[in-house]
């Protein structure tokens, strides 16, 4: 059976989400639980294009209070590059939310976590080293990925499923994910090589339960920052993150299996990146697409190929 994903274009970023999530409901319902964990993208606590916009929030929150047993409580977790605690959900008007639903939400810094569960995952040289995952986002029984569509300076896009794993990890250990212990350090192709086998290893974790990517207005060029947008005007939706990833990739005008994560998922059954498998509901992925501008350095990004690549992605 082809894999399921809600794709929409209304013109408002609110209904955009709504729209996707409502377009595959019923295969999206059965993964609702009493306690829901939505995770946005804070890469920013000031840049708004970089990070996730709180009308994103309200669209899967007016989804999830209108699906049979909505959730009992919402937590939204992130641990954002800010100056102090709680200043993106400050600045992005998430507190508002609290106020505007009836159900409880929990805004959660997860720089404050307190407990930890180590994953294995290998640097530039392939010398193993651990990365911190929080409990508070692997205990959560239904886990949502509300990220952006953005280009990327290491992985040729960032959407939903590298969302859920950059921005849960211990914040000390972000990096090693790129193969090295200081940013001075990161060289390409090497880097890009390094992180599309540990995304994948740290994906049998953290996989998100649905993954939405709000490409309302999405990020080109030299991403995952700055301020140069693209008025793409759509959301992508799917229970299977990696098929939301792979049509939010190609409405970029980017090749999903030519991007090594969606290469390694797809080869190894933990997702569909194959275009040819996905069932889109809604507008057709061609008649929405706009090419966004790639990073200046896509060309050594797409020189992800590892030769001992099973060694690296196989299971601890």
């Amino acid at each position: 059976m082809a894999t399921k994903v809600g794709l929409a274009k209304t013109g408002r970023r609110r209904s955009n989400v709504f729209q996707a999530l409502d377009n595959i409901r019923d295969d999206l319902t059965p993964r609702v639980r009493e306690q829901v964990l939505l995770k946005p993208n804070f890469l920013s606590s000031t840049n708004q294009l970089a990070s996730s916009h709180v009308d994103a929030m309200r669209g899967a929150l007016d989804f999830l209070l209108s699906t049979p047993q909505p959730p009992k409580e919402v937590i939204i977790a992130e641990g954002a590059n800010e100056k102090f605690s709680g200043e993106a959900f400050q600045i992005f008007g998430y507190e508002a939310l609290q106020a505007e639903y009836d159900v409880p939400i929990r805004l959660v810094d997860l720089h404050q976590e307190t407990e930890w569960v180590e994953a294995k995952v290998f640097l530039a040289g392939r010398d193993e080293e651990t990365v911190r995952m929080p409990k508070t986002v692997l205990d959560c029984p239904c886990t949502i990925s509300v990220a952006i569509a953005k280009t990327h300076d290491a992985g040729v896009v960032t959407l939903a499923m590298k969302n859920m794993i950059m921005g849960t990890l211990h914040k000390e250990d972000r990096i090693k994910m790129h193969g090295y212990h200081s940013h001075a350090d990161r060289v390409l192709p090497r880097e890009a090589q390094t992180l599309n086998i540990n995304l994948l290893r740290l994906s049998r974790h953290l996989k998100p339960d649905i993954a939405i990517v709000d490409g309302t207005v999405g990020l080109q060029g030299n991403g995952p920052g700055g301020t140069d947008s693209v008025p793409l005007g759509i959301a992508v939706v799917s229970r299977d993150v990696f098929a939301a990833d792979a049509v939010t990739s190609k409405a970029m005008g980017f090749e999903p299996l030519e991007i090594g994560l969606f290469h390694y998922a797809n080869e190894m059954g933990y997702g569909t990146t194959d275009l040819s498998k996905i069932d889109i509901v809604g507008p057709a992925v061609e008649t929405v697409a706009i090419p966004f501008k790639p990073h200046e350095t896509t060309e050594q990004q797409f020189q992800w190929q590892e030769a001992n690549s099973e060694e690296y992605l196989a299971a601890d």
